[in-house]
């Protein structure tokens, strides 16, 4: 027991409740203001005319705060693996950029926000704690990227109601950083407390519970199909939306530039084809899905859409429009399985999140927390199948899968040279 310290011990209990309490507050926050954007924007879905000037509008908040004007979650994800601060400012940034982006009727979700304000209050709420590592072996090692990733978990365990899926999110997006890792015990107090307060506030994403059948190998052949479908589309989805940055940073540089082409060409489109429900969130969609009542395509017209507010530079969340891809998807499957829409709705979105962010243990947690255990051994297939047919690089780079991959082939080359 000499090895730990008693001191950093409660220092970090009582780091874990504190953030718990704020990462509650500010996912409670953020789904309030989100929630009065996107009824505006179904009240009068003209506003999707004034997107170009509200995605400007987003980037000067940015400008004013000084925060980058590329900022995505793929962006904070690397500050932590870096160890660095996030700055305060990110977390009312996010939160009046993704405001903006919903009320003009950009297919962004709220997730990313959730992420990044609790990144960036984490940094902030760690201060007066004084942080340093629990085993003393550990003396000088850096404590941000810590502090950083418990805001994240907590804000985004408040938000879906799943402290374990929540915290291993956040540790595979990580990469099972050692300094992560090893305060595991106050990264999941911080969930469960931000859960506890959640469920007591009843304000988050709500997804409705679907039936599951009985199980059988016809549903399981069913669960391994919609996993090479959500494998495939996923990282198409992926791919088109880096293609997208990549190719707009390097023909201009000015994010200004692009926010108002990508509002007139998501505004042009959603009057000409009458698209204007899949503005948004995705919420209504996704309901749909569950409930067996969405049209085949849908899943492709909300990938569109959302990859021109993510690629053209909008603020906002990746996550509920990929959730509500994945279960449009799935449930468009059934087409070929002919399988219970509502489950294979499930499936899919699981399947998609395993695939679009490389994370397939917390795409299988948040699956049983959020549809509950009994769905566990369909999800295990959907996961098991749709990760290894997605791409090596998902929305936040390398999943820490691949790169033990990749350490391992290296190691036994080296053994075979030796």
């Amino acid at each position: 027991m000499r090895s730990i310290n008693g001191a950093q011990v409660v220092a970090h209990a009582l780091f874990a409740v504190a953030i718990g309490v704020v990462g509650a507050a500010a996912s409670v926050v953020l789904c309030l203001c989100v929630g009065v954007a996107y009824d505006a924007y179904l009240a009068c879905w003209p506003l999707i005319f004034a997107l170009p000037l509200l995605g400007v509008a987003s980037l000067l908040v940015y400008r004013a705060w000084h925060l980058p004007l590329d900022m995505t979650t793929h962006k904070v994800v690397g500050l932590i693996r870096a160890d660095r601060e996030v700055s305060p400012w990110l977390a009312p940034g996010i939160l009046i950029g993704t405001c903006l982006s919903i009320l003009g009727g950009a297919s962004v979700g709220k997730e990313a926000g959730a992420l990044h304000m609790g990144a960036s209050l984490g940094d902030l709420v760690a201060r007066p704690f004084k942080l340093k590592p629990v085993h003393r072996a550990d003396e000088g090692e850096p404590m941000t990227g810590y502090a950083a990733a418990c805001g994240m978990a907590a804000a985004f365990s408040a938000l879906f109601f799943a402290p374990l899926g929540s915290a291993m999110f956040v540790l595979e997006l990580a990469r099972f950083k050692k300094n992560v890792a090893r305060h595991l015990p106050s990264l999941l107090l911080g969930c469960f407390v931000a859960f506890l307060i959640a469920s007591a506030v009843g304000i988050g994403d709500v997804i409705p519970r679907v039936a599951i059948p009985a199980m059988s190998w016809r549903l399981v052949g069913q669960c391994a199909v919609i996993g090479v479908a959500c494998g495939v589309v996923g990282t198409l989805f992926i791919k088109a939306i880096d293609w997208l940055e990549r190719n707009t940073v390097r023909y201009c540089r000015s994010y200004y530039f692009w926010v108002v082409v990508g509002g007139l060409l998501i505004a042009g489109l959603t009057l000409a084809f009458g698209w204007q429900e899949f503005g948004g969130t995705g919420g209504n969609l996704l309901a749909r899905a569950l409930d067996g009542t969405s049209a085949d395509l849908d899943f492709a017209v909300k990938a569109l859409v959302t990859v021109l507010a993510l690629g053209l530079w909008f603020k906002g969340g990746e996550i509920m429009p990929t959730f509500t891809i994945g279960a449009l998807l799935g449930a468009s499957c059934t087409v070929m399985t002919g399988g219970d829409p509502g489950c294979s709705a499930a499936v899919g979105l699981v399947a998609f999140f395993a695939a679009m962010s490389r994370c397939p243990l917390a795409a299988f947690l948040m699956g049983c927390e959020i549809f509950g255990w009994a769905a566990a051994p369909l999800f295990a297939v959907a996961v098991a199948v749709s990760f290894p047919f997605g791409g090596g690089v998902g929305m936040y780079g390398r999943g820490a899968w691949q790169l033990a991959q990749r350490a391992w082939r290296r190691r036994g080359a080296l053994g075979r040279r030796r």
